[in-house]
C-alpha cells in the first residue's frame, strides 16, 4: 500500500463564486444593411448628374490638368478665372488686344525643369476659358508639363496655371530597338557600340587604347614572309608585324637571312643590308648568321646577332619570340616578352621517344616557356604546352596564327545607309530571298504570308532577289494584297550589292517546298553574312540548327508567319544566331583581330606599357 498522503486543496469562496456565475449571454450581430439595387443607383446617378454640382462650383484659382491617353496622345483639361483674364487684360493695354488662350506643352524628358530649359515646346490653340481637349505627341516616351495661359501679339505668353509633370509612356518595350548597345565606363561616360554582339572587340579595343602609343616591338623570327619565305609561320609573323603598325606602333623584325634570300632594294650596291621597311611601315632587319649545324646552334648563333643588334638600337617596349629557336637569350626575363608557338617537340615527335637533339630542343623549350611570362599558341596545343612543361593555363593564351585580311563581308558597313540605297527606309526591317523565282523554292508563300508580318511589324520588308517565271505573278499579287510597297523584286544580284543587301537584312528566308540547286552556297553566303537563315523541312533544314543559327519550319504561309515572329519579334536572338552561325563557318580571324587581342593580352600581362 502507498503511503502517500492526498492533501485536499485550500478552500476558496471568491473563486467559487466566480465559476458559479453563469457567463453572459452573447449579443446578436448588427445586421448589415441590403446592398442597393441596380434602379436606385441609376436614380442617385440621375440625381447627380441633372444637379451639375461640376458647373455650380467655383474654384478659387486657375487651373490645368494633364493625363496621357496613349504614349503619342494626351488630354488637357484647363480653367482660367474671368476676374484674373479681367486683371491681366487691364495691365496689359493696348498690348492684349488681338491676345489669345492657348496650352504651352513643355517637353522637360530627364531635366530638372525651371520654366525656360525645356527641350522644345508647342502651343494649342484653346476654344475658351475653360474646357478640355485631346492632343497628339510627335513621340513617345517623353515627360511633358501644360501651363495654360495667354499668347499675345508681340509674342510674351503669360501663364495662368500649371498641370503637374505626366510621364508618357514609349512606342515600345525600348527606344532602342536595332542591335546597337552603349557602354558605360567607370566614370559614368556613355559610348555607342554598333552592336551588342560586338561588345567584347569594342571593350577590347579599348583597353588597347590605354596601351602606349606608339609602343616599340621587336619581333625576332627564324622566317618572314616579306623575306621570301611562305607558310603559316612566315606569313604570321608578316602579317601581324603589319597590323600592329596600322594600330600606331612601330614594330620591327629581326630575321637571319642569305644574301639571296634579301630583297633587291636592300642590296645598296653590295655594301651591307641596312633595314628595309615594307610598304606597311615595318622595319626588316636582316642578321647575318650561320644556318648550318643543328638547330640549337643556329638559335645560339641567332641570339647573340640580336643581342649585337638590339644593343645599336634604341630600346624596344616589347619583344615578341616567334619559335623557341628564338628564344635563347640571356636577357629573357629581364624586359616584357611574349612567346608565340606554332608546335613543341613532343607534338613534332608524334609519341615518337625523345633521344639526343630532340632532348636539348625540349630542355631549350622548358627555360623558355618558364622565363616567359605570356606564351601564345593555337587552342589545339594549349593543353598540351601545360601538360608536357607544367605551364599554368592561365599564362598560355590561345591565338589564330592564319588570320586573314578583312574582306568586304567584314568591312565596316552602314546598314541603314544600305537599306536605303535600295529603295527602304532606313529603319526598316529587311528579310531576303535568294533563289529561282519558281515553285519550289517557294518565294509565293513568302508574299501569301506578308500582309500578316506586315500587320504585325510594320516596317518589315520583303527583298526577293532572283530570277524565274513567277516574277511577274508575285509582284502582281503583292500589289493585290495592298503590300506592294513592302514587297521589292530586285532580280539578279551579285558581288557588291548581293553582298550590302544581305549584311543590312535580319535574316535569310528560303521558303523551299523542296531541295533547290545551289541553296547550300546561298546557305554559305548567310554565314559569311552573320545573319540567321530561316528555311524548312523540305529544303536546306539539314544545314541549320533551329533556334542556334536560325529557324527551321514548314513550307505553308502560317509557319513562315511564325518563322518572322521569331525574327522580328526578338532582333536580339536573331543577331545571336547570325553570329553563331558566322563563328561554326570556316571564317576565322582577320588579322587587324588577330593584333587586337594581341596588344590586349600584352596590356593585360605588362602593366608596365600601359599608360
Amino acid at each position: 500500500m502507498s503511503n502517500a498522503v492526498k492533501v485536499k486543496p485550500a478552500h476558496s469562496p471568491r473563486l467559487e463564486r466566480r465559476y458559479a456565475q453563469p457567463a453572459p449571454a452573447a449579443s446578436p450581430p448588427t445586421p448589415l444593411p441590403a446592398a442597393p439595387d441596380a434602379d436606385m443607383l441609376r436614380r442617385c446617378a440621375w440625381d447627380i448628374g441633372s444637379a451639375r454640382p461640376a458647373e455650380k462650383y467655383q474654384p478659387s484659382g486657375n487651373h490645368a490638368a494633364l493625363m496621357y491617353v496613349s504614349p503619342r496622345q494626351g488630354f488637357a483639361h484647363w480653367r482660367m478665372l474671368p476676374p484674373w483674364v479681367d486683371q491681366i487684360a487691364a495691365s496689359r493695354g493696348g498690348a492684349w488686344n488681338g491676345s489669345r488662350p492657348v496650352l504651352r506643352l513643355y517637353d522637360t524628358t530627364s531635366i530638372l525643369f525651371n520654366g525656360f530649359n525645356a527641350r522644345r515646346f508647342f502651343d494649342i490653340a484653346l476654344s475658351g476659358l475653360a474646357g478640355q481637349q485631346l492632343f497628339g505627341l510627335p513621340q513617345g516616351g517623353t515627360t511633358q508639363v501644360a501651363e495654360a495661359g495667354f499668347l499675345l501679339r508681340n509674342g510674351e505668353f503669360i501663364p495662368a496655371a500649371r498641370s503637374q509633370f505626366v510621364q508618357f509612356p514609349p512606342d515600345g518595350p525600348s527606344l532602342r530597338a536595332d542591335q546597337a548597345a552603349l557602354l558605360v565606363d567607370e566614370k559614368l561616360q556613355v559610348r555607342p557600340v554598333a552592336s551588342l554582339w560586338e561588345h567584347e572587340s569594342f571593350t577590347r579595343h579599348k583597353r588597347i587604347l590605354r596601351l602606349k602609343t606608339p609602343l616599340r616591338i621587336a619581333a625576332l623570327a627564324m622566317e618572314a614572309s616579306a623575306c621570301g619565305q611562305s607558310g603559316l609561320l612566315p606569313t604570321f609573323v608578316s602579317e601581324l608585324a603589319s597590323a600592329q603598325q596600322q594600330l600606331g606602333h612601330e614594330v620591327s623584325v629581326f630575321v637571319p637571312v642569305g644574301r639571296a634570300s634579301v630583297p633587291a632594294a636592300v642590296e645598296n650596291g653590295g655594301q651591307g643590308r641596312p633595314p628595309y621597311r615594307d610598304g606597311s611601315g615595318v622595319h626588316y632587319h636582316f642578321l647575318d648568321v650561320a644556318l648550318d649545324g643543328s638547330p640549337v646552334e643556329v638559335a645560339l648563333r641567332f641570339s647573340r646577332a640580336v643581342q649585337q643588334c638590339l644593343a645599336k638600337l634604341p630600346a624596344f617596349d616589347l619583344i615578341h619570340l616567334h619559335e623557341w629557336q628564338t628564344g635563347m637569350a640571356s636577357w629573357l626575363g629581364t624586359r616584357p616578352a611574349v612567346v608565340s608557338l606554332s608546335s613543341i617537340e613532343a607534338s613534332r615527335l608524334n609519341g615518337t621517344p625523345a633521344a639526343g637533339i630532340s632532348l636539348e630542343i625540349q630542355k631549350a623549350e622548358r627555360e623558355l616557356l618558364k622565363a616567359a611570362e605570356c606564351v601564345l599558341a593555337p587552342a589545339w596545343l594549349r593543353e598540351r604546352i601545360s601538360a608536357e612543361y607544367g605551364v599554368d593555363q592561365a599564362r598560355v593564351r590561345e591565338i589564330a596564327l592564319d588570320g586573314r585580311v578583312p574582306n568586304e563581308w567584314e568591312r565596316p558597313l552602314d546598314a541603314a545607309a544600305a537599306r536605303k540605297e535600295f529603295g527602304f527606309e532606313p529603319n526598316a526591317r529587311v528579310l531576303s530571298f535568294i533563289g529561282p523565282l519558281e515553285y519550289a523554292a517557294g518565294a509565293d508563300l513568302l508574299v501569301e504570308s506578308w500582309p500578316t508580318v506586315v500587320g504585325r511589324c510594320p516596317m518589315a520588308r520583303l527583298a526577293l532577289i532572283g530570277l524565274g517565271g513567277m516574277q511577274q505573278s508575285l509582284q502582281d499579287r503583292a500589289n493585290q494584297m495592298g503590300i506592294g510597297h513592302a514587297v521589292r523584286l530586285f532580280g539578279h544580284l551579285e558581288g557588291q550589292p548581293l553582298i550590302k543587301l544581305l549584311r543590312s537584312s535580319e535574316a535569310l528566308v528560303l521558303p523551299s517546298r523542296q531541295r533547290v540547286q545551289n541553296d547550300e552556297a546561298v546557305v554559305d553566303l548567310a554565314r559569311r553574312a552573320g545573319v540567321p537563315v530561316v528555311t524548312t523541312h523540305g529544303g536546306p533544314g539539314h544545314l541549320v540548327r533551329h533556334e542556334e543559327t536560325g529557324v527551321v519550319t514548314y513550307d505553308n504561309p502560317g509557319s513562315m508567319v511564325w518563322a518572322m515572329d521569331r525574327i522580328l519579334g526578338d532582333p536580339l536572338h536573331a543577331a545571336r544566331m547570325g553570329q553563331v552561325g558566322k563563328r561554326g563557318g570556316a571564317y576565322g580571324q582577320s588579322w587587324p583581330e588577330v593584333a587586337r587581342y594581341y596588344l590586349d593580352v600584352c596590356a593585360e600581362f605588362f602593366p608596365e606599357l600601359t599608360k
